[in-house]
Parts: structure tokens; C-alpha cells; sequence
């Protein structure tokens, strides 16, 4: 077999596709047609032979007798990029688990801080990687769902369908919770990796799972309904095949109640609705007290809730005096300037500080979190610990 050629760098690879944009996106475009005929890719680059068999010895495209097609790895690429790709990879998910649970041993074991800032730094990825990949895969199935129901017109694969993909929105599901517990048990490991940018990761990704997984439980309810509407429609079907064999077997009557129901119903379903409108005058409506209250009477039996403006009270004494309400809100500039310009370390700066109202411990720690994460490039990392009322902290000074 003949070694494939692979591009150098970048822009070699963005120049080719940007070249050969109008082949490819001709070929995307019909992906799902198998007989994609070389004489017409001939046409879209010129009649210029060179430029398909650069395509195909770069790997970019393949060749099946006079057809051709792009090959996987673009195929998914665009896909992706674009948002159109129809399969859902659990198993993407799941490798990312894997390759965090690698990394995340490796950072516990490693002595040399290079090596163990690496790790982390792949791990942060991973787990970015891993929140996006879910949320993806979640859009994907919501809409996979909903173009097997009105799309496919065989009932019984449209069926098999939504169970597929009810067994894909579980298989989520699991690989939700796992991640999840991941990030519960490896609690040695993200108290070790002190950094701002990994925890707002965290924070992130655990926002991502608990989008995904609302979505997940209305996707759950949605396929229900459409399978028990496939079954109804499945239903009905099979009862109109059967009464249309009657008919044509001219025993339609004989072997149903059909002319029975008929008989005992009396709906004109074909008639339309009489109206019939009435103008009352506008010195009738003036002159009787009864009629106005006759017509509001109409008006909420049904359900109407249109009425007639009226004036409105007068405003007393207590509408004009000035409302205040205070809020327990701190200006976080104003604090961070005062301890940039203090030898304090951070919590015990924000603990002394004055802020003209009471707070809780509580409060300080969340404060705390706030202006390391606002000023990650202005903090000093002491790695040195400290314990205050249970609550063990970095030391952390001002550049």
C-alpha cells in the first residue's frame, strides 16, 4: 500500500483547502449521494488532474472506481465545526474521563514542577474538553430526536430510532455522573493544583453537566411522547388498512358497527360556525346601568379580559415618600486597591478590613474567591497555608 503524503505545517493545509474550497463544499454539501462522479470534481478545479491527485495523495479525499468522497477524519472535522454531524460519540466522553484520571495520577506523583504544571494544564483541557464534548453531544441528540420523528416515514424504523436514542441520553447520563464523581473523589488533586483558572474550569464544567443533564431529562420526556405518538398514529393506521380491506370486500357492513355510528351521530363537522354579530349603540350602553353589567358578565364567562380604562385612584401621602433599602453589596476595586497598597496577606487583609457593615465568615470567603479569580495576574502564590476557624487557605500577597 501506498504511504499517504501529510501536510508540513498550518498553512500548507489552510492553503489546499482554501484552493479547493469549491470541490469540497460541493462534495459536503453531498455527502449523503454516493455517486459522486469524478468527471464532475474534474470540472470544479479546472480539468486540472494535478490538483485531485493532490487531494487524494494527501489523504484529503478518496477514490472508489469513477466516485469520490472526502475522507473521514475531514468529514467529521466539518461536521463538528459546523454543526451537523449526525452521530453521537459517547465514547468521545468517556476517553476524555480515561485520559483525566491518567493525568491527574501523574501530577500526584510527579516531583518536578515543570512536569507537574504540564499535567495540570492538560487536565484543565481535558476537562474543557470534556464539559464542551457533553453539551455537544446533547445538541445533537435533541436534534437528531427531532428530525427522526418528522422526517423518517417508516414507523417502524422511526421507532427504533427514538429508542436508540433514548439508550444514548442515558449512556449520558452515566458519563455525567462519572465525571462528576471524578471531580468529588480527586479532591487531593484540585486542593494541590492551586490555581484561579482551574477552579473557574470546574465551576464551568459543572455548569455545563447540570445544563446538560436538564436537557437530558426534557429529551427523556419528549421521546416518550413521540413513541407513544408513533404508537397511536401505528394504531389508527392499522384500523383505517382494515376498514378500506372491508370496503373493498363489499362486507364492511356486515362484519362492523360502522353504520350504526353513523347513524347515531348527527354532527354537520362540514358546517361552519354561525355568528351572528351584534352592535348595541353607544347611548344604549350609556343609559343602562343592567346592560353594562349584563356584558361584563358575558365578558368573564368567556374568559375575556379586555376592559374599559377607568380612572385611576389618586396617589396618597405614603406613594410619595422616599423608599431606600440598603444592600450588602462591597465595591471589590475599592478593596483590591486598599490591599495592593497593604503588606497584608489577603485573607487577613479582607478579614480587618472596615466595611461599615456587618458580614459573616462566609461572606469573606466568598470575597476572598472573587478577587483572586478578578486579579489572577496580580496575586503572589506564597504555596503556604493557613487555618482560620476551620477554613484553610492560601497566603497569597500583592505584586
Amino acid at each position: 500500500m501506498d504511504t499517504l503524503s501529510h501536510f508540513r505545517s498550518i498553512e500548507e493545509l489552510v492553503k489546499v483547502l482554501e484552493k479547493e474550497h469549491r470541490l469540497l463544499s460541493e462534495m459536503f454539501a453531498k455527502r449523503k449521494i454516493l455517486n459522486f462522479s469524478r468527471e464532475l470534481a474534474m470540472e470544479l478545479v479546472g480539468n486540472n488532474e494535478a490538483r485531485i491527485k493532490r487531494l487524494l495523495d494527501y489523504g484529503v479525499i478518496a477514490e472508489s472506481g469513477n466516485t469520490l468522497e472526502i475522507e473521514s477524519d475531514y468529514r467529521n472535522f466539518f461536521e463538528e465545526v459546523l454543526n451537523v454531524n449526525e452521530e453521537i460519540s459517547v465514547l468521545s466522553v468517556q476517553e476524555c474521563i480515561n485520559t483525566l484520571k491518567e493525568y491527574i495520577g501523574y501530577y500526584l506523583q510527579e516531583t518536578n514542577e515543570s512536569r507537574k504544571n504540564s499535567y495540570q494544564d492538560s487536565v484543565r483541557q481535558l476537562l474543557r474538553k470534556t464539559g464542551y464534548r457533553t453539551l455537544r453531544n446533547v445538541v445533537d441528540l435533541k436534534r437528531n430526536m427531532d428530525d427522526t420523528y418528522k422526517q423518517e416515514p417508516n414507523y417502524i424504523i422511526k421507532k427504533q430510532k427514538l429508542q436508540n436514542l433514548d439508550e444514548k441520553s442515558k449512556s449520558i447520563k452515566v458519563m455525567i455522573r462519572e465525571c462528576e464523581k471524578l471531580l468529588d473523589n480527586e479532591s487531593a488533586f484540585f486542593i494541590t493544583a492551586t490555581d484561579p483558572h482551574m477552579a473557574r474550569t470546574v465551576s464551568n464544567v459543572r455548569h455545563d453537566f447540570v445544563e446538560a443533564y436538564h436537557a437530558l431529562m426534557e429529551i427523556d420526556r419528549q421521546i416518550i411522547v413521540y413513541i407513544n405518538q408513533i404508537d397511536q398514529q401505528n394504531q389508527l393506521y392499522r384500523k383505517i388498512r382494515k376498514l378500506k380491506y372491508l370496503q373493498d370486500q363489499l362486507t364492511i357492513c356486515e362484519e362492523t358497527n360502522v353504520q350504526a355510528v353513523l347513524d347515531a351521530s348527527n354532527h354537520l363537522w362540514m358546517e361552519p360556525k354561525p355568528y351572528t354579530r351584534l352592535r348595541i349603540s353607544i347611548s344604549t350602553l350609556q343609559q343602562s346601568e343592567e346592560l353594562g353589567v349584563l356584558l361584563r358578565k358575558i365578558a368573564k364567562r368567556n374568559g375575556v379580559k379586555k376592559v374599559v380604562r377607568e380612572e385611576a385612584a389618586p396617589l396618597e401621602d405614603a406613594d410619595l415618600k422616599t423608599h431606600t433599602r440598603e444592600l450588602r453589596e462591597v465595591n471589590q476595586s475599592e478593596v483590591w486597591n486598599a490591599f495592593a497598597a497593604s503588606s497584608y496577606s489577603l485573607f487577613d487583609f479582607i478579614l480587618n478590613y472596615d466595611y461599615k457593615q456587618k458580614r459573616t465568615l462566609a461572606d469573606h470567603a466568598t470575597l476572598f474567591c472573587q478577587l483572586v479569580i478578578t486579579h489572577p495576574d496580580e496575586c503572589k502564590f506564597t504555596n503556604k497555608y493557613a487555618t482560620y476557624k476551620d477554613i484553610e487557605f492560601p497566603i497569597i500577597y500583592a505584586k
